[in-house]
């Protein structure tokens, strides 16, 4: 996820593709995460539900590899004030999440369950983020040293083992894309376009746009058409939703592209950028992601119809933005008091 230290450009397009991609990891999160994938006998008995999440978790699954590719088109240059803001955003929310539940009664005060709720790292996404930030001065390196040849081998190389060995078959933990290994593919996919770029990614935007909604459109289609046709293929159907999936892999790359291609500035927009990481901190907290996500989500898509649904989803994003920024500045004020105590504005740390 793109946070902190990450280099910005003076256009608002990569600050939207920001904002965008945090509202598709909330997304995601409504669908299978909170509700489950759809069953055999959901598909039986209620196909337009099903499809329903087939399609919302097509569409949003591409959000962890556009964070991933965010951090690798401006590459990260880790340095100690950077990692120390990284640091004190996650503990910040963690901490501030459990006051507050504590004060209302939510959860009980305790030197235990503080330090348990402190295990941040038990979010497999922190965990692979935060080492990417730290090996990715190694990946940078790479990148600028090598030969557009070598470079598009290597990487090569890293998205077949990646697709070949970690998608199907997880012969080398890439997880399913739940990994650090999956983190360095698209981080120097990502690098790699930005250093040596290339016809397949120089396309006019209407074109990433359109390889965007082609995939997304004619996958869930496809699988749902499965269902009936080849039951057999259906069962495999969690493969296209792997972070490492081909088509995932693509259709995040051109996502992307398209938001690069942006030339425009606002104000508001990088606002609202600068907050994202918040929104993701506040949701999947332990203490706030089973009353906000799950019993939210299961409530409103089993009890109503789509279109409810659809609706509180989009309003459970608005909310979720509307309190990150606030509490996110909040966070700012304090983390600029920090900074102009432990980091002078002279050095270079």
């Amino acid at each position: 996820m793109a946070v902190s230290n990450v280099k910005k450009e003076r256009h608002s397009g990569m600050e939207l593709l920001r904002i965008m991609a945090m509202a598709l990891v909330v997304l995601t999160h409504t669908d299978f995460w909170a509700l489950g994938s759809p069953t055999s006998q959901m598909c039986a008995t209620d196909m337009a539900r099903a499809a329903y999440q087939y399609y919302m978790e097509f569409i949003s699954i591409i959000c962890v590899n556009c964070f991933v590719f965010i951090s690798g088109w401006f590459s990260i240059k880790p340095t100690v004030k950077g990692f120390a803001n990284l640091v004190f955003q996650i503990l910040f929310y963690n901490i501030v999440i459990y006051v507050i539940a504590a004060l209302v009664g939510y959860t009980s005060w305790g030197f235990g369950s503080f330090v348990t709720h402190l295990n941040v790292f038990v979010h497999w996404f922190l965990a692979a983020y935060v080492a990417l930030y730290l090996i990715s001065p190694v990946l940078n390196l790479f990148i600028e040293h090598a030969g557009k040849r070598q470079a598009m081998v290597t990487v090569g190389a890293f998205v077949a083992l990646d697709v070949l060995m970690g998608w199907t078959q997880d012969y080398l933990y890439f997880m399913g894309g739940y990994s650090l290994l999956h983190f360095m593919v698209i981080y120097l996919i990502a690098r790699y376009i930005k250093v040596f770029g290339g016809k397949l990614f120089t396309l006019d935007k209407k074109w990433d746009a359109a390889i965007y909604l082609l995939i997304t459109i004619v996958s869930p289609a496809l699988l749902v058409a499965s269902y009936y046709v080849a039951p057999g293929i259906w069962h495999y159907a969690s493969l296209l939703f792997w972070y490492n999936n081909p088509l995932v892999i693509v259709m995040s790359v051109y996502f992307c592209l398209f938001f690069t291609k942006l030339s425009f500035r606002s104000r508001m927009v990088n606002f609202v950028g600068a907050s994202s990481f918040a929104v993701y901190l506040i949701h999947t907290d332990t203490l706030v992601r089973e009353w906000c996500i799950t019993d939210y989500s299961r409530s409103n898509f089993f009890s109503h119809d789509l279109l409810h649904f659809t609706g509180a989803v989009v309003l459970l994003i608005v909310a979720l933005f509307v309190v990150a920024v606030i509490a996110d500045q909040v966070r700012q004020w304090l983390w600029s008091l920090i900074q102009s105590r432990f980091f002078s504005a002279g050095t270079h740390n």
